[in-house]
């Protein structure tokens, strides 16, 4: 009687050691003495006790997955087995997968993956046609579909089970998502679509190192990404990523539109934001800011200084943002440094006596200031018609992005408001005659400088509006990413 071997474990493609788990899925099963075998498992074995009698077999195994198994699991293989470099499903009448195989490499196996859901790429080229993820809820997106219309693409909304149908037919000019939305943790779509042709681009409008905390392939590196903010474009270089390019937000021509509906804003500051993003304490389960450097930070936001994710990241000696979770641990920090500067703005933009907040319901207590109330708006003409309406629009950046600017440095002026932004290295993309009388450093300076600007408000408000107008609507960003893709493909 064969003794059962010891459980397998390895590292796997990210360091991480794993137990490998039995376990085939039949990709193919129509009869036959040829099979073919994707990934062996942990008891090559105990697999070939399952196959039949005579049976025909190759097998195709990672590199990294073979030398790690061992000697005992090299041994174990059948000799009359042989051993493949690549995926020809053609010659085989069976075709059985290993399931965890993806997880534990899955560089190596989603474009197998995706050779075996797409045979023959697609033959018809779909040059006027950009492909977009499903993102409901987002910002961006609509204003990104609009915006590829009028540069003239038809713009195709996917699901990812609606993907594969499409590239069986054609060959799409551009595959384009926000915040690697319609993408997956293990690199199946991103390889699918690459079988396919068809580039792949993700605008990074949030923290990228957050956004791929989740992800478990390297082959992000490959990915066109566009950062919102230019400080990430280092660090993302240096843990690998290929094609980085500094894309900013912009303005929906949408908002240029907008008229003022709230009376009761005329002369007042208005305050728009959320206490927390959605889903904050489970994606900072078990994370807290360290005491000391705490201490640090909030004196920091008193001084006018900005304990960002570039200073977080340098106090705990973080330089490995991926993989793992060290870019959680830095913006955690970051994060609570964010709220706690949000606190500090609208207590002291209250002192004038006439702000008014729009957001959760949070603030009330955490800011321990007096303001009027208003519940959150949707993006779009509602949000519009408060930025036209107000006499002053309050920003606070988050210190997530180090270099960051928000929807409102374009949003607001493009809708006819006046902003006074918090002095982010970010607004070095406008002109400096236009950032120095909006701009404070300490919270403090708010009152003061909200009584400065009345006297200029209409003329600098005319004057930002022409520029936004001009260099920084969505169209001029989607311009951007075409040329760049096209560079690329070159």
């Amino acid at each position: 009687m064969r003794q059962r071997p010891s459980r397998l474990r390895l590292a796997d493609a990210l360091g991480m050691t794993r137990a490998v788990a039995p376990g085939h899925e039949a990709v193919a099963l129509p009869g036959g003495s040829r099979w073919l075998l994707l990934g062996l498992g942990p008891d090559p074995a105990a697999l070939a006790a399952q196959l039949p009698p005579g049976a025909d077999v190759r097998y195709l195994e990672c590199p990294a997955f073979f030398q790690a198994a061992g000697q005992a699991w090299r041994a174990a293989i059948p000799r009359s087995w042989r051993r493949i470099d690549a995926c020809d499903a053609g010659e085989a009448d069976n075709i059985l997968l290993h399931t965890q195989s993806l997880q534990l490499f899955p560089q190596f196996w989603a474009p197998v993956r995706a050779a075996l859901l797409l045979p023959r790429p697609p033959g018809t080229d779909a040059a006027g046609t950009v492909l977009m993820p499903e993102m409901p809820g987002s910002m961006l997106a609509p204003a990104i579909a609009r915006a590829l219309a009028e540069e003239g693409f038809a713009v195709r909304v996917v699901s990812r089970a609606g993907l594969l149908e499409r590239l069986e037919r054609e060959r799409p000019a551009l595959f384009l998502s926000v915040n690697c939305a319609g993408l997956d943790r293990f690199g199946e779509v991103q390889a699918l679509l690459e079988r396919a042709g068809v580039p792949v681009a993700t605008w990074l409008a949030d923290n990228p190192f957050h956004v791929l905390s989740g992800v478990k392939t390297a082959a992000w590196r490959d990915l066109r990404l566009f950062v919102t903010d230019d400080w990430f474009v280092e660090p993302l270089t240096r843990h690998g990523a290929r094609h980085v390019r500094h894309l900013p937000l912009a303005a929906d021509p949408a908002f240029f539109a907008a008229a003022p509906a709230r009376p009761e804003l005329a002369g007042r500051l208005l305050f728009v934001g959320h206490s927390a993003f959605p889903g904050k304490e489970a994606f900072f389960s078990g994370l807290s800011p360290d005491p000391d450097l705490w201490r640090q930070a909030t004196a920091m936001l008193l001084r006018g200084g900005r304990p960002d994710y570039g200073w977080w990241a340098r106090a705990q000696g973080m330089d490995t943002l991926w993989p793992g979770l060290g870019a959680r641990r830095v913006g955690c920090g970051a994060e609570e440094s964010g709220l706690a500067w949000r606190e500090l703005v609208i207590r002291e933009a209250a002192r004038t006596g006439k702000l008014t907040v729009c957001g959760d319901a949070a603030w009330t207590a955490l800011a321990g200031a007096a303001f009027d109330f208003l519940p959150p708006v949707s993006y779009g003409p509602a949000l519009a018609s408060l930025y036209a309406a107000a006499r002053f629009v309050v920003g606070a950046v988050s210190p997530l992005l180090p270099h960051g600017l928000t929807q409102r440095h374009f949003d607001v002026w493009a809708a006819g408001g006046c902003l006074l932004t918090d002095a982010t290295p970010g607004l070095a993309l406008f002109p400096e005659e236009l950032t120095r009388p909006v701009t404070y450093a300490r919270a403090k300076d708010i009152p003061d400088l909200a009584r400065e600007r009345e006297r200029d408000r209409d003329g600098l408000v005319a004057a930002w509006r022409a520029h936004i107008a001009t260099h920084h609507t969505y169209r001029h960003r989607v311009r951007r990413i075409l040329e760049c893709v096209g560079e690329l493909r070159d």
